[in-house]
């Protein structure tokens, strides 16, 4: 067998908020790590998404930092490198389980021969996850976590390294302002420039930036599950941009939406005792914005900003509430 599928950390019980630290001491090369939650929702009253739950994911070497997102950055960054969704639907109901599963993707794709992780070249490589269930889901009543990694097995690839990805800087948004961020909400204008404006790769209003986006990824759709007795009237989803729902219900169909109060959050009125299965599709998930390179299957095509003194990203922000995250993704060498 070429791949396998190999624990790293069984089953554990996770209800108590914490940052678990979980050796990775892999023979084999990694492809890919899945952290994966079994919530139990303890009430029908949502709280939050369940991705919030995961307030970070790292793998560290000592002080040497290898990656660092939260939980829903993880969700848009493993939308932009597969274009495909979340692969089981969000189940809000009270004392059902809601699922959270994290893809950690170290290549271009799945099983990538030339960039994976490869344990054996670091000293004490460590997967650090802080979780909190009180976060997300409807109320949790407990939660427990598991690790599985996507490995090569018979097949040995010589990966030349890996996927790193990296919150690299945050700030709260303000009225209609520019932020220049030193590169190694609401946005309405977004601009690349290197070497003191000698050069500018990219300087585009974001409505029409959203626009190329929009083309070069498909939709993203989940499945949402919730019970319309006591839920709170808002519902959070995925799709950060135009979300449309489509309603599955028990019983005569009574629910509507009012208000889409952005950043996935969506006001929902009319919905009775009656349970949902609802379809949800929209862009941008979390509000995750991709600032994409050249082919991205193509190493040789990526943007190579080693010979580059200076780079700066300038955002222009316009009144909003929330904060701006800037994550980048950038090949790590052995």
């Amino acid at each position: 067998m070429n791949y396998r599928k190999a624990t790293v950390y069984s089953e554990t019980d996770a209800s108590t908020a914490k940052t678990e630290s979980i050796d990775l001491n892999l023979t084999d090369i990694i492809s890919r790590l899945q952290v994966r939650f079994n919530i139990i929702n303890a009430s029908t009253a949502i709280t939050d998404h369940p991705a919030k739950i995961a307030k970070k994911v790292e793998i560290v070497d000592g002080s040497d930092v290898l990656w660092s997102l939260t939980g829903q950055e993880i969700e848009a960054m493993d939308f932009y490198d597969t274009d495909r969704p979340r692969d089981y639907e969000l189940d809000y109901r009270g004392f059902w389980p809601c699922q959270l599963n994290l893809k950690l993707n170290f290549g271009r794709y799945l099983y990538d021969p030339l960039l994976a992780f490869n344990c054996a070249k670091f000293n004490n490589p460590q997967l650090k996850v802080t979780h909190d269930k009180a976060l997300g889901g409807s109320a949790p009543g407990s939660m427990k976590l598991q690790v599985i990694a996507d490995v090569f097995d018979e097949k040995v690839p010589t990966p030349i390294g890996f996927l790193t990805s990296k919150e690299y800087y945050s700030f709260a948004c303000a009225a209609t302002t520019y932020k220049t961020v030193d590169m190694p909400t609401e946005i309405d204008e977004i601009r690349i420039d290197e070497n003191n404006l000698k050069r500018i790769p990219l300087d585009l209003n974001m409505f029409h930036y959203l626009g190329s986006i929009e083309n070069q990824h498909p939709l993203y759709q989940e499945h949402v599950v919730f019970s319309g007795a006591e839920f709170g009237g808002t519902l959070y989803v995925t799709p950060g941009e135009y979300p449309a729902v489509a309603w599955n219900q028990s019983g005569t169909p009574t629910a509507y939406l009012t208000a889409d109060q952005g950043g996935g959050k969506l006001t929902v009125t009319g919905a009775g005792s009656s349970t949902y299965r609802a379809l949800v599709s929209g862009y941008l998930p979390h509000c995750c914005v991709p600032i994409e390179f050249g082919d991205q299957q193509n190493l040789e095509d990526w943007y190579d900003i080693t010979k580059i003194k200076d780079l700066n990203l300038r955002l222009h922000t316009v009144p909003a509430t929330g904060t701006v995250e800037v994550i980048t993704q950038q090949l790590r060498k052995y």
